[in-house]
């Protein structure tokens, strides 16, 4: 079954490209304006889900609209207030910025220098028509390939190589070669010289040393008129050289090149994640191979105790330069680093994995700032787009600590409102737990393939502590489930939404029942509370956002023109794309734009703006 609301994950290598100028004015948010290009980007990567409606397209469109206007509000507010300058803000957003850097710095230093002649395309386009299927036999001991290639020249047959006991425990296997599937160009244009019954001489790779023995060969010939064809072999020329031109300027760039990192310092670092990550599993009765993603509280207790002080302490140093303990942290927490094993040695070895990368990230931030990139327009137009949207949530995330929900409202509400509450319900849902984007990419194309749900979830086991062996939860009041039951409240029978970022993982749901509420359901006061009081906090927060927007609405004012948003062409497939950041890494191609209106009643913002 096909998901009610379909999120794709389109990997990309770099920046997206409209084909379009699109620089008509949609909306304008005091001195700031929102352009059809913006709205675009935003509205076609960004998954969304209208509390008006998930059907009418319109509708949606205008109330993501208003939700990019309320994030907007929300940056002018928050840099009123100076959070630009707040530690938090600065720790969040620094390694965004380097990320940038780097991936502007490949562009420069790699991409542009990537050219693709008639006879590349010629070669490739003759290559695409093969396939090969091959054994290969690899070994770190060149003399016994060697020897084995010695063999082969003297026509030993392999399987008669492989009962030679000096021979026997050599690894093999088999493997097919299509265009693009190796690392190596030169050695693919080698194999595909190669007929049945030939093989390569030993060549240097990254599992060893490695012969190939051709089996098969067979050939199928291509549409070469067919523009989306060519274009994809031209990916796959490019994709293969951005690899090999960005290693050959990392040697150049790092070759010769020595850092000290401080072990006194590295170390008081180290002690205090692991001990960390002990307090966080302490009462967890889970094996050692289980994983764990530090959050925002652990990183606040790590400074604190460290104190600032030792937080501006340099690991190392690049270019005169001090790379701080608050540097390293901070590029830490922005990658969300899953430490697989409670093991003290095993966390320090990642550790030291992770902080080698880390040298080699900054030298590359200081090549680009070297080179000015930093003064780049479009690398500033694009973090600015990335600047509003961390301010305006750390301001919205300001205002937790103001919203409280006491015993009296909680009684309140479970003996003369629940029952009457309008959005409150029974719901039934399968939950599905996924480590990766990757992974939640493999679930939606399974499903796109045919697979139903209900199999995959299976073939997963149960991924979260609400859900039975079969994925699925009992029928319970929605708030009971927290966000998801929030969420869930507003889906159809059978639909499927997500990836939901929570609790550092990407949750998947579907609604498998519905119903209301009705008087006959017993629900236990005690057993309830907590989630009543999770329940009303949600609203209350809502309400309290809602009512401060519209308050910076009237401040700040706000122009809709709904001409052009009417006449703004738009996919109607929601989707979630991630970009593949130069020199590695990889965050969302856009900001995803959180619904600043979820749950709350939309009617009274937009009565407030729109014309």
């Amino acid at each position: 079954m096909k998901p009610g609301f379909l999120v794709f994950f389109l990997l990309i290598l770099f920046q997206y490209s409209l084909g379009q100028n699109f620089e008509r004015v949609i909306a304008e948010i005091g001195n700031y304006k929102i352009t059809e290009k913006d709205f675009r980007l935003r509205y076609e990567f960004s998954p969304f889900v209208s509390d008006s409606s998930k059907f009418n397209q319109e509708i949606i469109r205008t109330d993501f609209l208003l939700s990019m206007i309320a994030e907007y509000l929300w940056y002018l507010d928050a840099l009123e207030k100076g959070l630009m300058n707040s530690e938090d803000f600065k720790f969040y957003f620094k390694p965004l910025e380097d990320i940038f850097l780097r991936d502007y710095l490949f562009k420069e230093e790699v991409e542009s220098k990537i050219q693709i002649s008639s006879s590349d395309l010629a070669n490739a386009i003759e290559k695409s028509q093969f396939k090969l299927k091959s054994k290969i036999i690899n070994s770190e001991d060149s003399t016994k390939i060697f020897q084995v290639y010695e063999l082969l020249k003297n026509n030993y047959s392999i399987d008669s190589i492989f009962k030679i006991p000096e021979f026997a425990f050599l690894s093999s296997g088999n493997f097919e070669i299509t265009l693009g599937s190796l690392k190596d160009e030169e050695v693919e244009d080698y194999l595909f010289t190669l007929n049945p019954d030939e093989f390569t001489h030993p060549i240097r790779s990254e599992i060893g040393w490695v012969i190939f023995y051709i089996k098969e060969k067979s050939f199928t010939p291509v549409d070469i008129s067919n523009q989306k064809f060519t274009d994809n072999i031209k990916n796959i020329i490019k994709s293969r050289r951005k690899m090999k031109f960005a290693e050959d300027y990392l040697q150049k760039l790092l070759s010769n090149q020595i850092y000290n990192i401080d072990d006194t310092v590295f170390n008081q670092v180290f002690e205090l994640i692991y001990k960390t990550i002990l307090q966080r599993t302490e009462n967890n009765p889970d094996s050692i191979r289980a994983s764990y993603v530090l959050n925002d509280y652990d990183y606040r207790k790590i400074k604190n105790e460290l104190g600032d002080s030792l937080l501006q302490k340099a690991l190392f140093k690049i270019k005169n330069q001090n790379v701080t303990v608050w540097d390293f942290l901070a590029n830490l927490a922005f990658e969300e680093h899953r430490f697989q094993s409670k093991d003290k040695q095993r966390i320090y070895s990642q550790l030291l994995k992770i902080i080698k990368n880390f040298v080699v990230q900054q030298n590359l931030v200081y090549e680009a700032k070297g080179k000015n990139i930093n003064e780049n327009k479009q690398l500033k137009e694009e973090l600015d787009k990335w600047r509003i949207h961390y301010l305006a949530t750390q301001l919205r995330l300001t205002y937790l600590d103001s919203v409280r929900v006491n015993e009296e409202e909680i009684l309140d509400y479970y003996i003369n409102e629940m029952k009457k509450d309008k959005n409150n319900l029974l719901i039934r849902l399968q939950i599905l737990n996924l480590e990766t984007p990757e992974a939640v990419e493999n679930v939606f194309n399974r499903i796109s393939n045919g697979e139903k749900f209900e199999d995959i979830l299976k073939s997963y086991g149960k991924t979260d502590t609400l859900v039975n062996d079969n994925g699925e939860t009992d029928l319970l009041p929605h708030f009971y489930f927290g966000e998801l039951g929030l969420i869930a409240s507003k889906l159809s029978l059978n639909e499927i939404y997500g990836p939901i970022n929570r609790n550092r993982k990407y949750t998947l749901i579907k609604v498998l029942e519905k119903k209301e509420l009705s008087d006959t359901i017993d629900v236990d006061f005690e057993y309830a509370k907590n989630y009543i009081q999770n329940y009303l906090f949600q609203k209350k927060f809502n309400e309290k956002i809602l009512r401060h927007t519209i308050k910076l609405a009237d401040k700040y004012g706000v122009k809709i023109y709904n001409d052009v948003l009417k006449n703004t062409r738009t996919t109607s497939i929601p989707m979630f794309v991630h970009r593949f950041m130069g020199f590695g890494g990889k965050i969302a191609a856009v900001p995803l734009l959180d619904n600043w209106f979820r749950f709350v009643n939309l009617n009274e913002f937009k009565t407030k703006i729109l014309p």
